[in-house]
């Protein structure tokens, strides 16, 4: 199911409750999975602080754009991958 498949927007609790059960398991990954806190990270990123907020489909893109030029601003090569990886897993997520 994608985020927002039905909805032009959704709330931070419909986001993590999809997000968290959401299996990140990506082709060519390694099977690895991301724990709960690389989610928790990803999630407090994309509402910030707000305790309860509301994402639309536009901000979840921009925020997906901001990934991928922070993935070329690290300069391990490492983290360069674990980024692509939650690229991907976001995509994936999102409906793409």
């Amino acid at each position: 199911m994608a985020l927002f498949e039905k909805k032009e927007k959704i709330s931070r609790k419909e986001f993590r409750d999809i997000f968290r059960k959401k299996n990140p398991i990506l082709p060519g990954t390694g099977h690895k999975l991301f724990g709960l806190e690389e989610k928790t990270k990803m999630e407090e990123k994309l509402f910030k602080r707000e305790a309860i907020g509301f994402t639309s489909k536009e901000k979840y893109d921009r925020f997906v754009s901001r990934m991928r030029v922070e993935k070329y601003k690290v300069p391990d090569p490492a983290q360069k991958q674990l980024i692509d990886k939650k690229i991907r897993f976001l995509k994936k997520l999102g409906g793409k």
